[in-house]
C-alpha cells in the first residue's frame, strides 16, 4: 500500500515496454484509450508496484472481449491494470466571493449570449522576458485573447472586471490574462495555501493539494503519468487520486487550478475530471484530478511561476575576485525577479541590473571600501525584498 509522501520510482524501461504496449493494442482498443506508467490500484489500495495502465471508456470482463484485445496481465516485466477512465472537462458550478488582490484558487468566469462559464484562477505567472505579471488558468475556462474575464464570475454579487484573455496555448489547455489595473497587483500565492516558491516536476506518489472555486482546498496525491502519445503534443496527463482513495479531490468549476507540493511549488494545472460518482440525490462523492504537467505549459507561454518575495539561491561568482576574473559580472539565480528589481550589497545599489528572466539576473557589484562577507538583498518593483545572500569582498 503506497502512502502519501512516499515517491515511487519509475523505471526508464517503465517507458518503454509502455510503448511496446501501446504499439500492440492501441489499433485494438477505442479511440478513447490512454496509455499510463502509476500505481496498480486493488481494492481500495495503491500498491508500490510501477505498472503499466490503459485507460478505457468502458471496463468490461475478459469472458466478453475478443481475445486479442484483453490486456495480459504481465507486459515485458511489469504488471498491467486496466482503469475505467471518462475524462470529462472541469468548468462550472461555489465560492463566489470577491477577493483582493486577486491571487490563485478563486472564482472565474466570463458570459456568451446564451450562458455564464465559469472556473478558477490558477494562480499568477511571471513573463520570462521581464518578469511581468499575468495570471494563469486552463484555456477552456477563457474565450478568445482580447476578451474580458471577471471575478467573481458574471451574475454574481460583486462581480467585478479581472482582466482580459492576453494569450492562449497552442498546444497545451492553458492561457494568460492581463489584470485590469483597477483590481491592483496579483498576489503570487493560492487561497488555502499560501506563497508559491516556484515549480517542479512530478513524480508518482508525490502529496499535492489544490484550491478551487467549487471544492477548495483538498489533498490528493500522483497515481499515474500518462506521456503523450508518439508523435502528438498537449495529451500529457498527471492523474490524481485522494487518500484514501475514492474521494472528492476537485468538481466542475474546479479547472483552471493548480496542484501544488508540499515544498508549495506548482507540479500541474488542473484541467479535467474523471471517475465523477454522485450520491442518489446527485451530490458530487468522488472525481479524480487530471492535470497537465506544469513544464510544458510554462514553456509553452513562455513564464514561470510568479514568486513574491523574490529569492535569492545562488550568485556566482560570490567573491569580488571572483566577478574581476569573470569581466566584472556575477549572476544571481532565484526566482521572482522583474523589469524594475533592485540589487543591494550592503545597502548600496549594485552598478547595473539585467533581469535575464525570472529566475535570473545579471549584475555589476558596486565597488566597496571595505573587506569582508556583505549581504545581498533583491528589491522588486513593487517593494517587495528577499532574504539576504552574501558576497564577499
Amino acid at each position: 500500500m503506497v502512502h502519501p509522501g512516499e515517491p515511487v520510482a519509475i523505471p526508464a524501461d517503465a517507458y518503454e515496454a509502455l510503448e511496446s504496449l501501446r504499439a500492440a493494442f492501441n489499433r485494438l482498443l477505442p479511440a478513447e484509450a490512454a496509455f499510463g506508467v502509476g500505481l496498480k490500484r486493488i481494492g481500495d489500495d495503491y500498491v508500490a508496484e510501477p505498472s503499466l495502465i490503459v485507460y478505457l471508456p468502458e471496463k468490461l470482463p475478459a469472458d466478453r472481449l475478443p481475445s486479442e484485445t484483453v490486456i495480459p496481465a504481465h507486459w515485458e516485466g511489469y504488471a498491467t491494470d486496466v482503469v475505467e477512465s471518462r475524462p470529462e472537462p472541469v468548468a462550472l458550478v461555489d465560492d463566489t466571493s470577491f477577493v483582493d488582490p486577486p491571487r490563485g484558487g478563486i472564482d472565474i468566469g466570463w458570459e456568451d449570449p446564451f450562458e455564464v462559464h465559469v472556473g478558477t484562477l490558477g494562480c499568477v505567472a511571471q513573463l520570462r522576458g521581464d518578469g511581468a505579471r499575468r495570471l494563469l488558468t486552463a484555456d477552456h475556462v477563457t474565450p478568445a485573447p482580447g476578451i474580458e474575464m471577471f471575478q467573481p464570475h458574471p451574475l454574481t454579487a460583486q462581480s467585478t472586471l479581472l482582466g482580459t484573455v492576453e494569450a492562449q496555448g497552442t498546444d497545451w489547455d492553458a492561457a494568460l490574462l492581463v489584470t485590469d489595473p483597477g483590481r491592483g497587483v496579483p498576489a503570487c500565492s493560492v487561497r488555502d495555501v499560501g506563497p508559491l516558491r516556484g515549480s517542479s516536476t512530478v513524480t508518482v506518489g508525490t502529496p499535492v493539494r489544490k484550491r478551487g472555486r467549487t471544492t477548495g482546498l483538498t489533498l490528493g496525491f500522483v497515481v499515474a503519468h500518462i506521456p503523450d502519445p508518439p508523435g502528438q503534443v498537449g495529451q500529457a496527463r498527471i492523474r490524481i487520486d485522494t487518500f484514501p482513495p475514492g474521494g472528492l479531490f476537485l468538481w466542475h468549476g474546479d479547472s483552471g487550478s493548480v496542484a501544488v507540493n508540499l515544498s508549495d511549488e506548482v507540479v500541474g494545472l488542473v484541467v479535467q475530471a474523471d471517475n465523477l460518482q454522485t450520491d442518489a440525490s446527485g451530490n458530487p462523492v468522488a472525481a479524480v484530478g487530471m492535470a497537465l504537467p506544469i513544464q510544458p505549459v510554462l514553456d509553452e507561454l513562455s513564464v514561470e511561476i510568479g514568486v513574491s518575495p523574490p529569492a535569492i539561491s545562488r550568485i556566482s561568482p560570490d567573491t569580488a575576485a571572483g566577478v574581476l576574473a569573470v569581466g566584472g559580472k556575477a549572476e544571481i539565480d532565484g526566482a521572482g525577479f522583474d523589469a524594475g528589481t533592485r540589487v543591494t550589497f550592503n545597502g548600496v545599489d549594485a552598478l547595473s541590473v539585467v533581469p535575464a528572466s525570472p529566475r535570473r539576473l545579471v549584475v555589476v557589484p558596486p565597488f566597496l571600501g571595505i573587506l569582508g562577507t556583505v549581504p545581498v538583498v533583491a528589491t522588486n518593483a513593487f517593494g517587495e525584498s528577499s532574504a539576504a545572500s552574501s558576497f564577499t569582498y
